[in-house]
């Protein structure tokens, strides 16, 4: 696989963007946890087979699954090697690519219906293999899950123009133009699954007014996304440490009754799952963790998750995240095997190869933003592989059967 140069400048500056607008769930967390042991270092060669001197005992997974199952292109490093990396053990290891807009929307352009700036010219222009399944997620809202979504000019993420800087979600300009975008992306990327939000219920938790706002919103899209394309999926996704109040902030937020609302205008209920971003996650995590999910009477399917395969201080807010190896290895085997009993649609792991490499190029604060998902991924930057590879790959092995 050949990466240019001009595509490391591209992925650079979409990787320091989205790490501004990945969700925080610093609330949830208690100071002073254990310390954790030391980040792996070197400059050994990143291996995205996961060969790297280790194999695995091969784990009997089942006959059959019918979900398919994948990953982000969330880079390895700022490096081509980085890059191509992630992005070759993404269609070794998996059978769904993952793509989020989540750095904004060219609101202006999409109003008026003129070009887009270059960037996001260029984003709508890279869809993956046609020989994966295509998940595409669009966030109208912004970083914090507070307000509405940046501006996406030249770069993710730009100061919004007036008068978008107070335009309320549920606006006939806001509608119009996300409407657009959104399908305008449909039409340049083909998805086979698309979510019109994402991590939608954080915003009940924070502003539960503008919550209402960006109901109007997702129905209308919705509505009219169905009527042009009615054999797509359409969704929007729910990150479950809200939706459990195990974060700090939603605890006195109606989660389950306004989810349930919303959900009356979404194909699946789509899950974003990091267990171990609030100490309030039991541990271990209950058998029956996930069991909630069937009470839609809809098909479910993961839109993100992971577990920190180690401990990791952030040192910048004087917390540490839990994590082991062991416990990646025994949260990957039950998401799956929920998936299998439940027949999800898909399940995406964020991360598949460990960014530590990444997260020492960053300057504080923006490392540590970073070091929350740096040992996700399902191998080491050294090309070790992990347990939880080997349980992902014996469902993988497994024949995809349609539900």
């Amino acid at each position: 696989m050949t990466v240019s140069a001009q595509q490391i400048i591209v992925v650079t500056m979409k990787v320091f963007f989205q790490l501004l607008v990945l969700p925080i769930f610093f609330g949830s967390f208690i100071a002073g946890c254990a310390p954790a042991a030391h980040e792996e270092s070197g400059t050994a060669h990143i291996d995205p087979g996961g060969s790297a001197s280790v194999s695995l005992p091969e784990y009997q997974g089942p006959a059959t699954r019918p979900f398919v199952m994948g990953f982000t292109r969330w880079p390895a490093d700022l490096t081509a090697e980085g890059v191509a990396a992630a992005q070759k053990f993404a269609d070794l290891h998996g059978d769904i690519i993952a793509v989020m807009f989540i750095g904004g929307i060219p609101w202006p352009e999409a109003l008026e219906g003129k070009p887009y700036p270059k960037d996001v010219q260029d984003s709508l222009a890279d869809r993956p293999s046609i020989e994966k399944k295509l998940f595409l997620s669009i966030s109208p809202l912004d970083r914090d899950r507070k307000g509405l979504a940046p501006y996406w000019g030249e770069t993710e993420n730009e100061p919004l123009p007036k008068p978008w800087d107070k335009e309320p979600l549920n606006s006939a300009r806001v509608k119009k133009a996300f409407l657009n975008f959104v399908l305008h992306s449909v039409k340049a990327m083909r998805p086979d699954y698309l979510a019109i939000g994402v991590e939608s219920n954080v915003l009940l938790s924070r502003d539960s007014s503008k919550w209402h706002q960006l109901k109007e919103l997702h129905r209308e899209t919705y509505n009219a996304v169905k009527k042009i394309h009615p054999k797509l999926p359409v969704f929007f996704t729910t990150e479950i440490l809200h939706y459990k109040r195990l974060a700090r902030e939603a605890k006195q937020s109606e989660q389950e009754k306004e989810v349930a609302e919303l959900m009356r205008h979404s194909d699946l209920f789509a899950m974003s799952l990091y267990p171990y971003m609030s100490l309030e996650t039991p541990r271990p995590l209950p058998d029956r963790f996930l069991d909630f999910a069937r009470r839609f009477k809809k098909p479910i399917a993961v839109s993100e998750s992971g577990m920190t395969s180690r401990d990791v201080p952030l040192k910048s807010y004087g917390v540490s995240l839990l994590g082991s190896e062991a416990e990646q290895n025994e949260f990957t085997e039950l998401l799956l095997k929920t998936a299998a009993r439940d027949k999800y649609e898909f399940v995406i792991n964020f991360a598949s190869i460990d960014s530590d490499r990444l997260v020492a190029r960053l300057p504080p604060p923006l490392d540590d933003l970073a070091r929350i998902w740096a040992f996700t991924g399902m191998q080491t930057s050294s090309g070790r592989p992990k347990a939880a590879l080997a349980v992902w790959d014996g469902f993988l092995k497994a024949k995809y059967v349609r539900r």
